[in-house]
């Protein structure tokens, strides 16, 4: 036996550690020679050198564009939604940059920068064509300040349970920001791999839930996080923004309260977050509050029919408003 092995031998405590050690190392290479790489469908836009995954489906104006919420996955939030919708119009959704099948995002992209690559992928999309633009959560804040540039043909804005720029202040206490030490372990579980190592030992039922799951261990999920740090959440008074969407067709669809009637932490600000929606609806003179019975904050999963009924409304009157301004 070489002098280094009997060492260790005869030291237990450092025979622990290289027992732990050489046990890490094998499963970070089970977790390598498992690792799933999905090519994912859809065309591609480029954005300052960044690529940015989309795919849509159907032909013809209007276009439906969606946009997703805060670290959420689009095909997951919208692929059962679009594929129920007729092809007689044109529904896309897309990667935002850290998501998907889009390049990383950058630590220091801020809200207003997503929001002018969301304008330059509708205008390219799109083209000059009305779009509904379909948003859910914090991507209304992106969306409302897409709107506000007026740069695009914008028909209606649908926002499902949006965030609300001053959520974080107005709910203090309750429901504060993600806050930095969630960042800093994300970027400790992807240097060290212990998401992908527990995901060795799960079994997944679709292609999807095992892509989300090797996302949500990764450096890129942890750049995601530092961009929303970066912002430090959002503390800017709607009334700042100084909007007015005049006659724009906006429909404003909450979560239903008691849908967290067990979750005393969600229920105890709904009364407030609806308040929040109230303020939201009041940007437009043309607008409608619906409470989606039964859903909580996750609405396109919750009442992807209601999500679809009032999609479908609302290209009609889009399509009919195009054809009496002809």
């Amino acid at each position: 036996m070489s002098k280094f092995a009997h060492r260790i031998k005869s030291n237990k405590a450092l025979f622990a550690f290289s027992l732990i050690l050489f046990i890490y190392i094998l499963l970070r290479f089970v977790a390598f020679i498992q690792h799933q790489t999905i090519k994912l469908p859809g065309q591609y836009f480029t954005y300052q050198n960044k690529q940015v995954r989309y795919l849509c489906k159907g032909n013809n104006a209007p276009f439906v564009f969606f946009e997703t919420g805060f670290a959420a996955d689009s095909q997951q939030s919208w692929d059962t939604i679009t594929k129920a919708l007729p092809n007689n119009f044109t529904s896309c959704y897309y990667d935002r940059l850290g998501h998907g099948g889009s390049d990383n995002v950058p630590v220091t992209f801020t809200t207003s920068e997503k929001s002018a690559l969301q304008t330059e992928l509708i205008k390219h999309i799109a083209g000059n064509e009305p779009v509904v633009l379909v948003a859910h959560s914090y991507g209304g804040i992106i969306s409302r300040r897409t709107a506000a540039k007026n740069e695009i043909n914008l028909a209606a804005l649908i926002l499902l349970d949006s965030a609300h720029e001053y959520q974080h202040e107005i709910m203090r206490g309750k429901f504060d920001p993600i806050p930095d030490s969630v960042k800093n372990l994300q970027y400790l579980n992807a240097a060290f791999g212990l998401s992908d190592i527990k995901n060795i030992f799960k079994h997944y039922d679709t292609p999807m839930q095992k892509r989300l799951d090797q996302y949500y261990g990764s450096f890129r999920y942890a750049h995601v996080l530092s961009s929303y740090r970066y912002e430090k959440g959002f503390y800017t008074p709607l009334e700042t923004f100084d909007y007015d969407f005049g006659n724009l067709k906006m429909l404003v669809i909450s979560h239903d309260k008691q849908a967290y009637a067990n979750n005393p932490r969600f229920f105890s600000i709904t009364d407030k977050w609806q308040s929040m929606q109230k303020s939201i609806a009041a940007l437009s003179n043309n607008s409608e509050h619906i409470i989606a019975t039964g859903a909580t904050h996750n609405i396109p999963a919750d009442a992807p029919d209601l999500v679809i009924k009032k999609i479908r409304e609302t290209v009609e009157l889009a399509r009919n408003q195009n054809i009496n301004s002809l």
